[in-house]
């Protein structure tokens, strides 16, 4: 099927969503790795992501009535289990806040202490003012925050682009010298795997694109032209993403990338303390930054629609009618702020992200896009039509996502 206008605004609403911080960590585990499992996790992840995040698309888009991800589990299996939906929805995007706040005041850190000689600041002044400068510009309305984030999206999609290119004469074959090891590449892949799930990522914005189909369209219209969006949106996200993982990988060296991920910084922050051109030196953590807080933006409203949901069902729960006279607007600023200070919190601490991905972010974003979708099609009748013989292969690759981490670091 041919995509219209409209079509490829939503494969760029996608792209968009998935391009982030994600892909600032991945040449660092890649690069750890060795060639081969990059390699070999270049050759499946196209269809895995492609068939994943279809199946959000097709609970949605296939539902008798328009309604979203959990309205349309609701409609077939009850509010119980719609609930649970929300609730590994919820889980499937705070762990990543956690990790962009950690990204963010790790990077102005970097930056202030390396390019501009400001040592001794304060991890927890920083950390705050960051985020109350991040928080603030979402407090101060969606409309302004959408603004500023589709301001900074395809401007940083061009520069990470641009940023590939450049790096391609500083490529050197350092991380080809590694052995092939059949268990070394094994232990490698299973490291890599949930990093690559996370990087790929762009199931939080599939059911509001299923759901803005389906209520212009039927149900088998809509699930025909959401199945052509994913199609080309992994399709795309393939090229750009892997481009830019090799090309960081190539231009640095598995040394530099070690050193990187024990100071718990991005690929870019890294770049920028080994590029010797002063103008890159100042413009490639900016990217960095950019990255992190569209994404934050972004990450944090969809934190928050979601703790503000399950809250106020659970206040209502035994009286449903009862959430039309709650106090949303209070209920919001909230959880608004309980969610700053605690993000600010675990950010002074400093987390290591690559663990935060793989271990959290990366698993419960595997139950959702790769282990439901398919769960879904067994249990509900009007999804039967659905189920394909990639499914088995998309569940047992949703269980290494969640167990990659863990199996890989202690193998």
């Amino acid at each position: 099927m041919s995509l219209d206008r409209k079509d490829w605004e939503w494969v760029l609403t996608c792209f968009g969503t998935a391009v982030g911080a994600g892909i600032l960590y991945l040449p660092i585990r890649a690069g750890l790795g060795g060639i081969w499992p990059m390699l070999i996790l270049t050759a499946i992840i196209f269809p895995i992501t492609f068939v994943a995040h279809r199946g959000i698309t097709r609970v949605v888009a296939s539902c008798p009535k328009p309604t979203d991800i959990i309205g349309a589990v609701e409609y077939d299996l009850g509010r119980n289990v719609g609930f649970a939906v929300s609730i590994l929805y919820f889980l499937s995007i705070v762990t990543i806040c956690v990790g962009y706040a950690t990204g963010v005041t790790n990077i102005v850190e970097s930056f202030l202490h390396n390019q501009l000689g400001i040592v001794g600041t304060s991890r927890t002044v920083l950390t705050f003012l960051l985020l109350a400068g991040l928080t603030g510009v979402i407090l101060a309305g969606e409309k302004f925050m959408v603004r500023i984030t589709s301001m900074m999206t395809f401007p940083l999609i061009i520069m990470l682009a641009g940023l590939s290119i450049y790096m391609i004469p500083q490529w050197n074959t350092a991380i080809l010298s590694a052995p092939f090891e059949m268990g070394d590449v094994f232990k490698n892949m299973l490291l890599l795997f949930p990093v690559l799930v996370f990087a790929m990522n762009f199931s939080p914005v599939c059911s509001t694109l299923a759901a803005s189909y389906r209520s212009q369209f039927g149900a088998e219209e809509a699930v025909k032209r959401t199945d052509g969006v994913i199609k080309w949106t992994s399709l795309i996200l393939l090229v750009f993403v892997m481009f830019f993982v090799f090309s960081m990988v190539l231009a640095t060296s598995p040394e530099v990338l070690a050193a990187s991920q024990a100071k718990n910084v991005d690929i870019l922050t890294t770049v920028s303390l080994i590029v010797s051109q002063p103008f890159l030196q100042y413009l490639i953590p900016l990217i960095a930054f950019l990255a992190i807080a569209s994404s934050y933006f972004g990450h944090f409203v969809g934190t928050r629609e979601g703790l503000v949901g399950i809250t106020t069902r659970v206040m209502t729960w035994n009286n449903p009618a009862a959430e039309a006279n709650l106090n949303l607007k209070k209920i919001n600023m909230i959880v608004t702020i309980v969610m700053m200070i605690g993000l600010w919190f675990l950010a002074v601490y400093n987390p290591p992200i690559l663990k935060i991905i793989g271990a959290l972010s990366a698993p419960i974003i595997a139950i959702y896009a790769y282990l439901m979708p398919v769960m879904l099609m067994k249990r509900i009748p009007r999804l039967f039509i659905y189920q394909s013989k990639t499914a088995g292969f998309i569940f047992v690759m949703g269980l290494v996502g969640i167990v990659g981490d863990f199996a890989g670091s202690y193998l």
